[in-house]
């Protein structure tokens, strides 16, 4: 996962932040200057109340367990994306638990709120009728993908350009504990699951390693999203009015951002198949396992699912991994590789959708029809 699941945590503090923005500026409610927008302690503490047991054993059972696989998968990720093989410091793994992973996403997102919290938003600061649910519901959420992620790449972006000198390295994060129980319940080979799942992490690592305008790109919208319309002394439905007419920018730039995040995660699908098709015995018990993972989740899960927005960001690499499928059958390898030459070569979220449309404007001559698109199998890691 990488602006994969991860993603819906940072949009959903994002989110969170804009919610109680508006609140206050409806209710006027007095507040401490200088509160955040999130009792981000409160987040924490609910996270790991969600999440379950640590998985500490897990942790250190697996020690260094995935370093070798860098260097056994780098080669086969870089004959199937069609670049030379890079070096074995290729994707930093680090192995963790459960609340290592809250931690870590905590961190992502408070760092993408505090530009937020200084710059736009700071004058209007939450009231309590606000912060604590929405507090909860995040720490709740993150709690539940604490559960459930397998693994997550973290590039690293920060809305804050300032930050940039001290920010952390790339980190390609395993949640151990998570894939000890999956293997268990689907009894799954160990070594080929972990293979499939660092398949799909590493070329998250290719996509933002090997192409450095990729993370600045992403950073600007994400920075064009969070932009909110300025004030003005109108009042009321006027206001309001005002500033729905304000928000159309934002409401473009979703469409580009979605469809940023449906090539990283379809690509990040396609690769890992093509790679275990060839390469992994256990190819279709493995495919067949992730599919099932996904296919009937609670009630109590479905709900927060829909909530949350994960379930289309689940639609999201199926969407993706049809787009790259379209055009590996229409332009082989060169339209693959003309996704990645630059941020004007991305698709727009209607291109994702209809795959001739890029095509024809990339100037690709060989273009499928709608009947020949391939489908992708629903099973995202």
């Amino acid at each position: 996962m990488v602006p994969d699941l991860k993603s819906v945590l940072a949009w959903s503090a994002v989110a969170a932040g804009v919610a109680i923005a508006a609140e206050r500026r409806v209710s006027r409610m007095r507040t401490e200057a200088g509160s955040s927008m999130l009792d981000w302690e409160l987040v924490r503490r609910t996270a790991y109340s969600r999440c379950g047991a640590d998985g500490a054993d897990e942790v250190a059972g697996a020690g260094s367990d995935y370093e070798p696989l860098v260097a056994e998968l780098v080669p086969l990720l870089a004959e199937a994306c069609g670049t030379a093989a890079q070096g074995a410091n290729f994707g930093r793994v680090q192995v963790v638990g459960r609340r290592g992973f809250v931690d870590q996403n905590l961190a992502m997102m408070q760092r993408m709120m505090v530009p937020l919290e200084q710059g736009g938003l700071a004058a209007m600061r939450p009231s309590p009728l606000m912060r604590v649910p929405a507090s909860i519901y995040l720490g709740t959420l993150l709690g539940y993908m604490g559960r459930r992620v397998l693994g997550q790449y973290d590039p690293v972006l920060s809305l804050d350009p300032e930050s940039a000198v001290d920010l952390p390295r790339p980190a390609l994060l395993i949640i151990e504990p998570n894939v000890s129980d999956f293997q268990r319940r689907s009894n799954l080979p160990l070594g080929s699951l972990r293979r499939w799942l660092m398949l799909h992490e590493l070329t998250h690592a290719w996509q933002f390693e090997l192409h450095p305008w990729l993370a600045p790109h992403l950073t600007g919208l994400i920075r064009e999203l969070t932009q909110l319309p300025g004030g003005g002394g109108a009042k009321g439905l006027e206001e309001f009015l005002r500033t729905a007419r304000r928000l159309r920018p934002q409401l473009a730039t979703v469409g580009k951002v979605q469809a940023v995040m449906a090539v990283l995660e379809g690509h990040g699908n396609f690769i890992m198949r093509e790679v275990g098709k060839r390469h992994l015995a256990d190819f279709d018990t493995l495919d067949e396992a992730f599919h099932r993972r996904h296919e009937q989740p609670s009630a109590t899960d479905r709900l927060l699912l829909v909530i949350s927005g994960i379930t289309f960001k689940l639609q999201q690499y199926q969407q993706g991994e049809r787009f790259l499928r379209a055009l590996q059958d229409a332009g082989g390898q060169p339209a693959l590789d003309r996704v990645w030459s630059g941020p004007e070569a991305l698709p727009s979220w209607a291109e994702v959708r209809r795959p001739t449309l890029w095509l024809r404007r990339l100037q690709f001559d060989s273009e499928p029809g709608p009947d020949s698109w391939p489908q992708a199998a629903p099973a995202p890691v």
